[in-house]
């Protein structure tokens, strides 16, 4: 049957509305809602990354969040750029297996959840991929400076370990800088984290700071090393009392702080000591036979030749230290010496307890210490590293339409 003319016509005009509406769709996910110096963010990129954030379960607000990450990201690639620093693929896919894998699934598994979420595979690849050069910049732009060595690995250890009850006095000096004078200040800076001299580097306070303690000489009364800033932390660790950090990028301010003395209040003098125990438990009407198996073993490796196969008795071995003991059993084990045991009742259950080892001190073998130096160079960088990623921000071009 031929379709007449006017029919003909209301199809094609009905098609070509419906095409219009699509590319005015396609037009407006594509749209630019953020410029970041040369670079743009687009809805379909937001919308994106909010799906993700909460697929992920991030708390807060999704689409802030997913706002103020693709910002950072587009600040982190042009960095990256900037220095010739890329991600292959191989890097890339290693990532992808390390981040699906918090999920217990594979890549291909993880990509099939998000795609059920309308949230399209590249991206999971491209904040991955952002994340991997972001870590390689930072350790090539920072790394000498994160670098520890086994005398820093130790004082940061011990004053990590005791920083409730230690306090730190220091001098500071902030000097403010904008767009301009950028380059001039940290000149300066870098001049003055040379100093060694405690008074030199107040005179130079009450010269260059802008700080409220600059009229003072940019002395600091006592700290708690506890209260101390997060970001100055991992710096502050590793001096001693004369030595000035490396200049830290503030959000409109160079900041860098002199170490004059350190102090320990109120020591802790409770020591922590790693109990080796075992519990041997079985019902009251059997207490004649906990008192056979306390009568008969010599040390702790005899008692299962002793038990035998008593279904009815409970046997547990367990390793804790001090401040992780059930306070049931704080005043029967701190009477007790190696191979030394008690009989007590417990949960209406008799219970033979034996103390296996005490004051076993766990030795650092250059493998755990070597690991401990990873993991406080890995905090220095994220410290170093955010703090250049705040300058960036400060200094970027950033328009939201």
């Amino acid at each position: 049957m031929v379709l007449n003319r006017s029919l003909i016509f209301s199809l094609i005009f009905l098609c070509l509305i419906a095409f219009s509406k699509s590319k005015a769709q396609a037009n407006f996910l594509f749209e630019a809602k953020i410029q970041v110096n040369n670079s743009v963010i687009t809805k379909f990129e937001l919308d994106q990354r909010a799906k993700f954030l909460a697929a992920l379960k991030f708390t807060g607000n999704h689409g802030e969040l997913a706002q103020t990450q693709l910002i950072e990201e587009r600040l982190k690639q042009s960095e990256a750029q900037k220095l010739n620093i890329t991600a292959s693929d191989l890097e890339i896919e290693d990532a992808l297996k390390r981040f699906a894998s918090r999920a217990n699934l594979t890549v291909k598994e993880f990509i099939t959840e998000l795609k059920r979420l309308e949230i399209y595979p590249d991206t999971f690849r491209s904040y991955v991929e952002t994340e991997v050069i972001w870590q390689k910049l930072a350790y090539k732009k920072f790394g000498a400076q994160s670098s520890i060595s086994n005398l820093q690995l130790q004082r940061a250890k011990s004053i990590t370990k005791f920083e409730d009850t230690v306090q730190v006095l220091l001098t500071e000096i902030i000097i403010p800088f904008s767009k301009v004078d950028l380059s001039e200040k940290e000149s300066l800076a870098n001049q003055l984290k040379q100093i060694k001299s405690i008074e030199e580097f107040s005179n130079a306070a009450q010269k260059y700071s802008k700080a409220p303690t600059a009229n003072v000489g940019g002395r600091v009364k006592w700290q708690n090393f506890d209260r101390l800033p997060g970001i100055i932390k991992p710096l502050i660790l590793e001096l001693s009392p004369g030595q000035v950090t490396e200049p830290i990028m503030l959000t409109k301010a160079i900041a860098l702080f002199q170490l004059r003395d350190i102090r320990e209040i109120e020591p802790d003098k409770t020591q922590l000591e790693l109990l080796d125990f075992i519990k041997v438990q079985s019902d009251l009407a059997d207490l004649r036979y906990l008192s056979f198996v306390q009568d008969n073993f010599h040390n702790c490796s005899d008692l299962l030749a002793i038990i035998g196969g008593q279904t009815e008795v409970t046997l547990t071995r367990k390793k804790l230290l001090s401040d992780q003991i059930p306070n049931t059993l704080v005043p029967v084990l701190e009477n007790l010496d190696q191979n030394e045991s008690e009989i007590i009742a417990a949960d209406g259950k008799s219970q033979l307890i034996i103390m296996c080892d005490r004051n076993k001190q766990v030795n650092s073998t250059a493998q755990t210490l070597e690991q401990d130096k990873n993991i406080l160079q890995t905090n220095r960088l994220k410290h170093l590293a955010r703090s250049f990623l705040e300058t960036l921000k400060d200094n970027a071009r950033i328009v939201i339409k």
